[in-house]
């Protein structure tokens, strides 16, 4: 009973802080805390528009509305992540220190810290708010778990084309910088081992390896060769029913073992030139 009143304080909390924007179109709707400035509701409104145009561009169609929660500051996202997530403050002060934002896998809702960053720069928002969206496009298109270096990988070159469209440096530019983050770590991992679906591996592996930017060459290189539609149509192929690995061999022409392999000798050239 008592953690029921806990709940109803919270959301009064919460939501009596916020109001809704104008949505941005028929796949998307803001909502932001009172206490947001104007310029990140712009640098946000910005964003929702570049990657509307790159929706349309892949001929994406989002089937439900997407919430965007824009939150004023760190103590406003940890509440929006308590009450979303169902947790307790101690498991989501991670969270709240480590990300710019998530999307709720569950759920067509996506929570964005409010950062004096995030109203200053407004490559920031194009960081973060991009990266987001594209994990809706995957829980919206293919439900079954897949390989994490694809989870992240691909809504990081998401990312980079919605930098780019905007303004903020080209793609090439970007994975050079990965390589080099890549080149430079004192050790990485075979690719076999980005190729899991356990989650909590992956974050553990964080702190050890370079793997985000990891993912994002090995994304990078898989569209160079097939082109960001075809992403697209892996992730309808899952939605279909297809397992993981037949929808990579139709989508991207080669069983991805084979894959895995040309990127572990593509990372050891890379490494070798240290």
């Amino acid at each position: 009973m008592k953690k029921h009143c806990r709940v109803i304080l919270l959301m009064l909390l919460l939501w009596g802080t916020v109001q809704t924007s104008v949505a941005s179109g028929s796949w998307s709707e803001i909502v932001y805390d009172r206490e947001v400035p104007e310029q990140t509701r712009t640098n946000v409104q910005r964003a929702v528009a570049v990657t509307a145009d790159l929706l349309t561009q892949y001929k994406i169609a989002l089937h439900k509305t997407i919430t965007i929660i824009v939150t004023s500051d760190s103590e406003s996202y940890a509440q929006a992540l308590m009450l979303y997530q169902k947790k307790t403050r101690p498991e989501v002060e991670e969270t709240v220190k480590n990300s710019g934002g998530i999307s709720l896998g569950s759920r067509p809702i996506i929570l964005i810290k409010g950062t004096p960053r995030l109203q200053n720069s407004a490559d920031e928002v194009f960081r973060v708010l991009p990266h987001e969206i594209f994990h809706q496009v995957q829980n919206q298109y293919g439900k079954t778990n897949t390989v994490n270096w694809l989870k992240e990988g691909t809504p990081e070159v998401f990312r980079l084309v919605a930098q780019e469209k905007a303004g903020f440096g080209s793609v090439a530019d970007n994975i050079r910088r990965a390589e080099e983050s890549i080149r430079r770590a004192a050790t990485i991992p075979d690719t076999r081992q980005l190729a899991g679906s356990d989650y909590k591996v992956w974050s553990t592996m964080m702190a050890a390896y370079p793997i985000y930017p990891m993912a994002e060459v090995m994304a990078y290189r898989l569209i160079q060769d097939n082109g960001f539609e075809n992403v697209v149509f892996f992730y309808q192929l899952l939605h279909g029913g297809s397992t993981p690995d037949k929808a990579f061999l139709t989508a991207f022409r080669a069983p991805m073992s084979f894959f895995l392999a040309d990127m572990n000798e593509y990372f050891d050239k890379l490494r070798a030139k240290r």
